[in-house]
């Protein structure tokens, strides 16, 4: 009885992962920002240390598979993004690529040395890592054109074992006929939204260019009828002020965003996901830098992640399923864009600092919410750097 109940919290469980993921990607146009999210999917639906996802680009004339998006809970193999690999089957993703099929392999290690699968084993003998299964498909586009492949690896047996070419054939399991139906789902799903937000580009670039123009006629306007600039430039001014007031502040009230980062956080103790808070104190005193901070940290966020404002100086991210890497990696994220967009306004922004500190939550997490804010301000505010616990 205790099993079947934890097979139907398991599948609904997995049912809400997968719900999320299709309705958060679904209005993402970044496709940088859809290759994260499908990777994140993959990795919590399938139990895996690893996944990557290759796209087809033309490099020096010639078709290779490219990565562009990639994590793994072992190893730091974002060190390899942007590592390009013929498509031929001189690797798995390779094969899947050439032949245009899915491949699912749940025993390298026994693989004969002439068999049609021929594992690349660069990236594990670089890093010390080993790969153990692995479920590799292709991704096409509408009129089923290759868009590159999505590859993940080693089934855990247990989502907080850190794997390495000594254990992980003791601690990886098969994958399942779910994992694989989930996968092809996803590269399915993939494909689908790289195709739209190509399309999103170009019709992005068309409006662009029409942009371009009718500012040029707009422009040759204003010359010819010189008497009409002033009333054209103030009513311009009047009109973006308006837009600027009716501007809703995205980020949550401290309390409200406790409680909803609670509820959270207790699914994430069932899914066994990690979770990451983010402390960021500002010395800043001008209103402009602070509308660019927020309008900066409610967007540059995904959207299962919680903003929220401690006071004027203070804020807090609440990460879904990140490590204190990739907390880092936002923070940072969010400090150019700020610097971007005061620059990109003639904003000045040298008294703007920025003073981090970050906490990854275990879901067997002692310290309740409130202790770790108190223990992540104290920190911010001591140092000037960045503070990793």
């Amino acid at each position: 009885m205790i099993e079947v109940y934890e097979q139907i919290t398991k599948l609904k469980n997995t049912i809400e992962r997968f719900s999320s993921f299709i309705v958060t990607t679904s209005s993402e146009k970044d496709i940088n920002e859809i290759l994260l999210m499908s990777i994140d999917a993959c990795l919590e639906l399938t139990g895996s240390d690893g996944a990557t996802i290759y796209l087809k680009e033309k490099i020096d004339q010639e078709e290779k598979l490219v990565i562009r998006a990639t994590k793994n809970l072992s190893v730091n193999f974002e060190f390899y993004l942007g590592y390009t690999l013929p498509i031929s089957p001189i690797s798995l993703c390779g094969y899947a690529a050439v032949y245009q099929k899915p491949v699912v392999i749940n025993d390298t290690l026994n693989l004969p040395e002439n068999h049609e699968f021929r594992q690349f084993k660069f990236f594990d003998k670089s890093l010390h890592y080993i790969t153990i299964n692995t479920i590799t498909a292709p991704i096409f586009d509408f009129s089923n054109n290759l868009l590159g492949v999505l590859q993940v690896i080693n089934k855990k047996a247990k989502p907080n074992i850190k794997l390495d070419e000594n254990n992980a054939a003791l601690f990886t399991i098969s994958y399942t006929e779910t994992d694989i139906k989930l996968i092809l789902a996803i590269s399915s799903f993939v494909g689908t939204l790289l195709d739209r937000a190509k399309t999103y580009e170009k019709i992005e670039t068309a409006v662009t260019n029409t942009q371009k123009m009718l500012a040029n006629m707009f422009d040759s306007v204003k010359k010819s009828i010189s008497v009409l600039n002033d009333i054209l430039v103030s009513g311009q001014q009047k009109f973006i002020e308006s837009l600027q007031a009716e501007k809703k502040e995205k980020l949550l009230a401290l309390k409200e965003g406790i409680e909803l980062f609670k509820k959270q956080y207790e699914l994430s103790k069932i899914t066994e996901t990690i979770m990451s808070i983010a402390y960021l104190i500002t010395k800043n005193g001008d209103i402009k830098v602070t509308d660019v901070l927020h309008e900066i940290i409610s967007t540059e966020i995904r959207l299962y992640d919680i903003p929220v404002k401690v006071n004027e100086n203070e804020y807090v991210i609440f990460l879904h399923n990140v490590d204190i890497i990739k907390a880092r990696m936002i923070a940072k994220r969010i400090e150019r864009k700020v610097f971007e967009k005061l620059r990109l306004n003639d904003v000045p922004s040298s008294s703007l600092k920025f003073h981090w500190s970050f906490y990854e939550l275990k879901p067997d997490e002692e310290k309740s919410i409130e202790e770790i804010l108190n223990y992540l301000q104290k920190i911010a505010k001591e140092s000037e750097g960045e503070i990793i616990t």
